[in-house]
């Protein structure tokens, strides 16, 4: 059993309110000290989502959602960010699943989607990206080729032959040996021979809407194999912070393993155990995550990561009240 009661007592609500920005219910900024900015607002409205501390009214909702609409373009329809290196897709569709999670809905149309759904040859022309390099900058790149999805997903702005098309290309551009992406130059000219964790954040994006679609990926053993292999002797996928990467390791693990009639069950417990070892450390040591959570998008994919952990083995999380994965419910991150 691995305890994160202290960390939602102590440190949660103290973390949050260095972010607050203004007087508004969603006032929060990227950053300390900042003003009001698109991921601010919508990294706390996710991340309290995710621990059960976004008990809002029917007022408080509108309020919410119209500070984050206030980011979007209502020309376009995309949304405007600053602080951070995104794509647009991904500040949009982010900002999208946020209003989802609270039954509310972007307040312009968008009009960049014909020039996408209209014809076959636009689709292609989008998912390919060969153009953008977003298939060789796979882990960013991966946003734009999830980003659209889910926001027609989200909205109901697309039909069902749309999504049968997408999800049909990407079956068969799945790489047998490790149900990875490996589209990109690097992976053309057999520079990146072993997928990494880069691939690993790439495939990530793109299950979340075969989940919401309640459609099975292709070659779950090999992502499991691949998941287990990439993950470090701490538990984290990347450094000595966990933060979104650890969400990309433990979904695709876990939600393959399942679709695999649960394939190396007791390796993925395992691996699940070592993650939530060093996330209790993480987030039990206040010094520590008061120093190395300095904005506020780095959150929210570690908790979503735990929430992740709790679905599936309740057993070995223990929090105040269940946490709830946010994806089930928005399908974007």
């Amino acid at each position: 059993m691995y305890d994160f009661r202290e960390f939602e007592r102590e440190l949660l609500n103290r973390w949050m309110q260095q972010f607050k920005s203004g007087e508004g219910i969603g006032d929060f900024s990227w950053k300390k000290n900042g003003s009001t900015s698109l991921y601010g607002t919508t990294d706390m409205l996710i991340s309290k989502f995710i621990v059960g501390h976004l008990n809002l009214t029917e007022i408080e909702k509108d309020e919410w959602a119209g500070i984050i609409n206030s980011f979007q373009d209502p020309i376009t329809g995309w949304y405007k960010k600053t602080y951070t290196m995104h794509y647009k897709e991904h500040t949009s569709a982010y900002a999208v699943a946020g209003l989802h999670l609270i039954n509310r809905s972007p307040k312009y149309a968008f009009s960049w989607k014909n020039k996408i759904i209209q014809s076959e040859k636009a689709r292609k022309g989008w998912i390919s990206g060969d153009w953008r390099l977003i298939w060789t900058f796979i882990w960013p790149g991966s946003h734009v080729i999830s980003g659209i999805p889910a926001m027609l997903a989200m909205t109901k702005q697309a039909e069902d032959e749309f999504f049968n098309w997408y999800f049909n290309w990407l079956d068969k551009q799945a790489d047998p040996h490790s149900g990875f992406y490996l589209r990109g130059i690097p992976h053309r000219l057999g520079l990146i021979r072993n997928p990494t964790m880069r691939e690993l954040g790439g495939v990530f994006h793109m299950l979340y809407i075969y989940e919401w679609f309640n459609r099975k990926w292709p070659h779950a053993e090999k992502i499991v194999d691949q998941c287990i292999r990439l993950q470090h002797e701490n538990g984290l996928w990347h450094k000595d912070v966990t933060y979104c990467i650890d969400l990309d390791g433990l979904y695709s693990m876990i939600r393959s393993s399942r679709n695999a009639n649960w394939y190396r069950k007791e390796e993925v417990i395992q691996s699940v155990c070592r993650y939530l070892e060093t996330a209790s450390y993480i987030f039990n040591n206040e010094e520590f995550f008061f120093k190395e959570y300095s904005n506020s998008h780095i959150l929210t994919g570690a908790l979503a990561a735990i929430a992740e952990c709790q679905k599936w083995f309740p057993e070995l999380v223990k929090t105040t009240k269940l946490w709830t994965q946010s994806l089930d419910y928005a399908c974007y991150i």
